[in-house]
């Protein structure tokens, strides 16, 4: 579930509908709930389990390269959205990274390494910068949580992807389905390996693993938004949170209710 995953814009700090946790709007909370519940229904019976064998018998050694290589794929989505929200900065180095992870790491290499550290836009937090509302909360099918304005940014950044375009255009339609689909099922095991033991501690710490969860990832769209600085942890996707403070969180606000 935790695959789980536009041309000028100032570049300042948004205040907008829906953006701080006091103000997470969750309207449909039954329907999420239904989905969430199907979702962590496939993660137990299918991705976590793929995920630990990946862990557990594909060496490192393999595993950093593919990672590498699904972060060089997805840079020039990247790049787009942080010329659309004006920073300049952010795109040289993105632009810069990418360059040299190309040329001189072959694309599987990461040379720029912490000299020049992956950065991380998308279109969603595009809009955000934009200032428009988050929206209410969503858990997507197969997708994990979201709300309107992430959802929307999500089909805007599929669709801007240039790697499929390219690939549909130098292949067979069989190599182009063949290319999307590992990709996909490589960024899905990718992403869930960097949280394997974390989320299911979460889980098993939780009162209420959905609100858990909803609120981690409004967190967590915050702190992107502003790029790092909101200066509050945040648990999830990055393996950071301390567990003692979530599970104080979780019982405060368990007895606000």
């Amino acid at each position: 579930m935790l695959v789980v995953a536009v041309l000028a814009g100032c570049a300042g700090t948004p205040k907008t509908a829906g953006d701080t946790i006091e103000d997470i709007s969750d309207p449909i909370e039954p329907i999420n709930r239904v989905f969430f519940e199907f979702n962590m229904f496939l993660d137990r019976t299918i991705l976590r389990p793929v995920t630990r064998f990946y862990v557990d018998y594909v060496p490192e050694a393999f595993r950093v390269p593919v990672r590498n290589v699904l972060e060089l794929l997805n840079t020039p989505v990247v790049m787009m959205n942080e010329l659309l929200q004006g920073d300049i900065d952010r795109f040289m180095h993105t632009a810069g990274r990418f360059t040299v992870n190309l040329v001189a790491g072959f694309g599987i290499l990461d040379i720029a390494g912490e000299k020049a550290p992956p950065l991380d836009e998308d279109f969603g937090q595009t809009l955000a910068v934009w200032g428009v509302p988050s929206g209410p909360y969503l858990m997507l099918p197969l997708l994990g949580p979201s709300n309107i304005r992430d959802a929307v940014g999500r089909g805007v950044d599929t669709v801007a992807d240039p790697a499929p375009y390219i690939v549909s255009n130098h292949t067979s339609d069989t190599n182009s389905y063949l290319f999307s689909g590992t990709r996909l099922g490589a960024t899905a095991i990718d992403n869930r390996s960097r949280i394997l033991g974390e989320l299911e501690e979460l889980e098993r710490t939780s009162l209420d693993f959905y609100a858990t969860v909803r609120s981690l990832y409004t967190q967590k769209r915050r702190d992107d938004i502003r790029n790092g600085g909101s200066g509050e942890p945040v648990p999830i996707p990055e393996i950071s949170f301390e567990r003692d403070d979530s599970i104080q969180r979780q019982r405060s606000s368990a007895t606000t209710r």
